[in-house]
């Protein structure tokens, strides 16, 4: 990917201050012409993307569209409308752990906060992610309970689970 900017007329020829982990990817920008007159028309920056952050990015691109179409395959399914409903909760709260989790993570690496606050922020993040917890285990608690009234059979059972966990 080649990332372009302008870079008027101050210089880029600063010595980088750490080194460049093996494991980032780089990403080279070639000079856009301004009206500003440059020194140097080979100047070039890059860009290090720590595999944490590409996994961010990616990540939220993908949180929009996983939950609808999880919840899309389960309406397709040929389970009845209980377990459908019970099916998307389980997907909903799995999802919003995750979420949680990714917060829990981003505050323990914040070097902006002091003590105080990141014992208070994942205090508060931790009651959430344990709220969570035992919601999702109502549902799948209660999924247990409604497969073996409606006597699902087994083939059924597998694929829920397999919606539910994707």
């Amino acid at each position: 990917m080649t990332l372009s900017l302008s870079t008027g007329s101050a210089p880029l020829d600063a010595h980088p201050l750490r080194s460049e982990p093996s494991n980032v990817e780089k990403v080279t920008a070639t000079p856009v012409t301004s009206n500003a007159a440059t020194k140097d028309s080979n100047t070039s920056i890059h860009l290090d993307l720590s595999p944490v952050a590409r996994g961010i990015a990616s990540a939220s691109e993908k949180a929009g569209n996983t939950q609808e179409t999880k919840n899309t395959k389960i309406d397709e399914s040929d389970l009845p409308q209980e377990i459908k409903e019970l099916l998307k909760r389980v997907v909903e709260y799995r999802e919003k752990l995750r979420e949680k989790q990714q917060e829990l993570e981003g505050v323990m690496r914040d070097q902006s906060l002091n003590d105080e606050q990141r014992q208070a922020k994942l205090d508060a993040l931790q009651q959430e992610i344990s709220s969570l917890n035992n919601s999702l285990q109502e549902a799948m608690s209660q999924l247990s309970k409604l497969v073996t009234q409606m006597d699902v059979d087994d083939d059924a059972v597998v694929g829920m689970m397999s919606l539910a966990m994707s």
